[in-house]
Formats: structure tokens, sequence, C-alpha cells
């Protein structure tokens, strides 16, 4: 047998001694080892895979020494391309001073515990460029300095912030451009919500008011304390009250409307409306409706004043026809009678018998002539146009104002002159005359009332009133002036809005002036201009177009 060499002997012993100490590693570390690999295989997937771009930065050597599979997805560049890279890479120069700062902390090479979140852009390959909330830390790893960054994509959430801010600007604006106060209060009675109108009626800042007591802000809800509240904790459904103020002078009507909170949050929403328009509106439309009435009942009467007038002047027809000396048959019948005729006549003209039929005649003509303008102006015309007299219709409208029990009745049936200035030559204009003398009794009235309200129009002579007539080229011009107080600055300012009178409540609607100057001016195409002061009556200057 062949002996084996003491080096190959020794050679044996050494490779069981080391495979005897390999299985003891084997069999005593392996498993903690294997579990060790797992977990960081475990930790780099879900490093590796989560919705933030992970980002790690060798301080030393200012480069990127790792990146997630999210940094690469965000940035479009691939690992090799951004590793060994520097930071400046993919992020500002902004966030690369950031970094700088940093690592100049005094407290680095300790630790770096700042929460700060600061927000940049990711900037990709090609120019593109993500918003991104970033956070880093700084550690020591293996005697090394690392700073570790983690950035989340927020495109999505600043595009819902955007929406959402949106939203907020345009219910703000909605709720701002509301012609109402408009105040949400919460379960307290505090202002949580105030829009432009209310700081426009109360003077009092959005900013001022939020959160303070509402009736201290709008003392004016106290009356209305109980409704609130009772809305606020849900015993009632809200409610709507109307009351009404004095203001300037003036009563304003506003009505309240209280509303609850939809949702679990406790509160409720005050409006507050100025209905002073509407309100009037609505006493216009009962007076119209009324007027209707009374107009139908006028023409009615006006029907059946005709007939017995129409019997009164016959009547008068015929005894001037007896007492007339051009009637043979009278001659005849007082000679039968052993009358002389001319004795008649003369007892008739001693007595004034014969002057008083004159003046029951020319007052009965008058009672006709009023009726007959009465049923003229009641009908409903439409608005139709035609060529016609303007001179007849200024005529007929002086007389038809004039003849009101109420004009009499205040200035004692005298005390008031009436001048015409016509101009002759004044063709034809086209208009419609029911709407021209509407116009002109509405001035005239006006005239009439501003007058008689003046304690001293006696002393200063009466009423006066001129009316006149001028041609101009292609326009007539129609002037209505008057003695009166005439008006200051603030009340010409308003005196062709709609619903504003200076006569006390009851006495008048604020509409004859609007309605005269929208006649004129739309209906006629035609110029209507107040000039008035203080103290020195007041002018109307109307002019129309003739179009005939």
């Amino acid at each position: 047998m062949k002996r084996r060499s003491r080096s190959n002997s020794n050679e044996n012993v050494r490779n069981k001694l080391i495979g005897l100490g390999e299985n003891s590693m084997r069999k005593s570390y392996y498993p903690e080892l294997r579990e060790r690999i797992n977990e960081l295989e475990r930790f780099r997937a879900l490093v590796e895979n989560a919705n933030d771009a992970l980002f790690v930065l060798d301080a030393f050597s200012w480069s990127f020494a790792d990146v997630n599979k999210t940094a690469l997805k965000k940035t479009n560049y691939d690992r090799n391309e951004l590793l060994d890279s520097p930071p400046e890479l993919v992020f500002p120069e902004e966030t690369c001073f950031l970094l700088h700062e940093v690592l100049i902390d005094d407290d680095v090479y300790s630790s770096w515990d700042k929460e700060d979140v600061s927000m940049t852009d990711l900037l990709g390959k090609g120019g593109s460029r993500i918003p991104v909330e970033m956070t880093l830390r700084v550690h020591y790893v293996g005697g090394r300095l690392y700073i570790v960054m983690v950035a989340r994509d927020v495109r999505r959430r600043l595009a819902d912030q955007r929406e959402l801010s949106r939203a907020r600007n345009y219910l703000g604006n909605v709720i701002d451009s509301m012609q109402s106060v408009l105040v949400g209060v919460d379960e307290t009675s505090n202002v949580v919500l105030w829009n432009d109108y209310a700081h426009k009626e109360t003077g009092i800042p959005a900013d001022t008011a939020e959160g303070r007591f509402v009736y201290e802000m709008i003392p004016a809800l106290r009356r209305f304390e109980h409704l609130i509240s009772a809305t606020i904790s849900g015993d009632v459904s809200g409610g709507t009250e109307i009351f009404h103020m004095d203001r300037d002078g003036d009563t304003v009507f506003f009505e309240i409307v209280v509303f609850p909170f939809k949702g679990d949050e406790a509160g409720a929403v005050i409006r507050v409306d100025d209905i002073t328009a509407r309100t009037r509106m609505e006493e216009v439309m009962v007076q119209t409706e009324k007027m209707m009435t009374v107009g139908g009942l006028a023409a009615g009467m006006a029907h059946e004043i005709n007939n017995p007038l129409g019997g009164i002047l016959q009547g008068i027809q015929n005894i001037q026809r007896r007492i007339s000396n051009n009637l043979p048959k009278n001659i005849t019948v007082a000679g039968e009678l052993g009358i002389p005729f001319d004795a008649i006549r003369e007892y008739c003209d001693r007595r004034g018998i014969l002057s008083k039929l004159d003046s029951v005649q020319k007052l009965g003509e008058r009672s006709a002539r009023i009726v007959s303008n009465m049923l003229q102006f009641s009908r409903q015309s439409g608005g139709e146009r035609s060529c016609s007299n303007i001179k007849e219709i200024v005529e007929t409208s002086i007389e038809l104002s004039f003849s009101s029990y109420d004009f009499y009745s205040k200035s004692g049936g005298g005390g008031f002159e009436i001048v015409r200035e016509f101009d002759e030559s004044i063709p034809c204009l086209l208009c419609s005359p029911s709407e021209i003398e509407q116009v002109l009794i509405n001035l005239l009235k006006n005239s009439v009332q501003a007058i008689l309200s003046t304690p001293e129009w006696k002393e200063k002579g009466g009423v006066r009133i001129i009316v006149r007539l001028k041609s101009e080229p292609d326009y007539v011009r129609l002037e209505i002036e008057d003695n009166g107080p005439g008006m200051d600055a603030k009340t010409r300012k308003m005196a062709l809005e709609p619903f504003f009178t200076t006569k006390p409540a009851g006495e008048g609607t604020g509409l004859g002036l609007f309605v005269s100057y929208f006649i004129i001016t739309q209906k006629h195409g035609g110029t209507f201009d107040i000039e008035t002061s203080p103290g020195k009556g007041m002018k109307v200057v109307i002019r129309m177009p003739y179009n005939c």
C-alpha cells in the first residue's frame, strides 16, 4: 500500500476543519441572516414602490446615492442617469440652495429634526415640472453624511384647491352681488356670514362683523329675536315678517326672511330686503283698480248726466224762442191776451231774465263740453297716434284740469289765472291726443297742488300758470310755467324717479311726472326738461316732432 504524503494529510485535515466550521456557522447563523436579508428586501420593495419620490443625496460627493422607482417615474430619468448626478438635475436652484443651508447648519452633524415642509418642483426630463411637497432628513451612515428627501406629488391637491377656491369665490361673488342684506349666524347668534350689501347698509365691514353678536351689529333685528332663535334651535323652519322704519323723513318698508342651515351644523341665514318700491307698486295697483272702477262709473254717470243736461239746454232754447220778437207766433199770442209783446220783452230785460237765461245756457254748454271731454278722455285709445290740433288738445286739458271740485274747494273757486300764449302758426302734431291730455293734466294738477300747498300763495297773487305753445323747426315747444315754490336741487334730481313724491302719505303715488316723462320721451320721441329753483316756480319744457 502506497503511503500518503504528509502535505496531503495536512490539507485533508484542514479541509475537514473548514467544512466543520462552515456547517457549524450555517447551522447557527444562516436563519437569522436570511431573515435580515428578507427584511431588507421587503423594505427595499416598500421604498421602491412608495407613492412619494425618494432621493438619497451623498453630501460629500454632492450627488445622488440612491433613488426609488417613483422618483424615476416622476422625472422620466433612468437610474443610471440619476445616480452620481448632482441635485441640480431635478431640483430648482432655490431648493439646492436650501440643501446647502442644511449642510452648513450648526447642528447638522448631530441630527436634522426640523419638520419643515417646503414647496418646490421636480424638474423632469424634457423640461416638465411637477409641483411637490418636500421634507428632508440628515443621516450619518458608515461614516458618510446623507440627506434623505421625500417629495410628494401635489398636482391633484393643488387642482382641488384651485377648484375649491374658484367655487368659493364664485359663491362669494353671488352672495356679494345680491341686493339684499344677507347675514349668517351660528348657534350662538354670532355672525359667520356678512355680504357686501350688509356692509353698504350698515357701514360695518365683514371682518369687523364676523364673530360679533348679530343684534349688536344690526339692532333693528332685536324685534325678531324670537323668530331667529327658534329657527336656530329647530323649533320652527323659518319665517317671514314685514316691518317699516323712518329714514330721512320717509317711511321705508322691509321684508325679513329667516331660514335654517342645512345639515348638522346649527345656525340660520337672515335676509333683509327693501320692499318700499314693491309696496308702493301694490298700493298703486290697488289705486288703479279703484280708479278703473271709478272711471267706469264716471263714464256711466256722464251718459246719465247728458240726458237731463240735453233737456235743460233744449228747454232754455225753447224759452229764448218764446220771448224772441223774431217769431210772429209770440206777438200773435201776446196780442190775443191783450199784452203788448214789447212790454213782455221790456219786463224780462228789466228783471234780468234775458241775461240769466243766457248765463244758464252758457253754463249748460260748458257742462256739456266737460262731460264730452271726460267721455273722450276715459276711452281707451290704445295709444293710436294721428295728426291732431295741439291747441285744441291743450284747451281740452285745461278745461278738464280746472273743472275738478278738489281745486275749487281748496282755492275757494277763484284766485287763479291761466295765461295762454299760443303761436297761431303751429301746424298739426302727430300724437296720441288722450296721452298728451294725460301729460298736461298731470302737469297742471301738479302746479296747482304745489302752489296751494304754499300758505302764502294768496298773498303772492294766487295761482298763476302760463301755458305756451311755440313753433320751432320740426318741433312744437310746449311750456307749462307756474309761480309756485319750485324745487331744490335734490328734489329736482329725483323728480322723475318712479314713486318719488313730496306730497303727504295717501295724497300722491309719485308716478305723475314719471309717466309724463315716459309718454313724451319714449312714446312720442320728444324731450322733457324741468327748469326750477327754490322760490321761483317751475317750468316744464316739452318738445315733440311734428311728423305729420
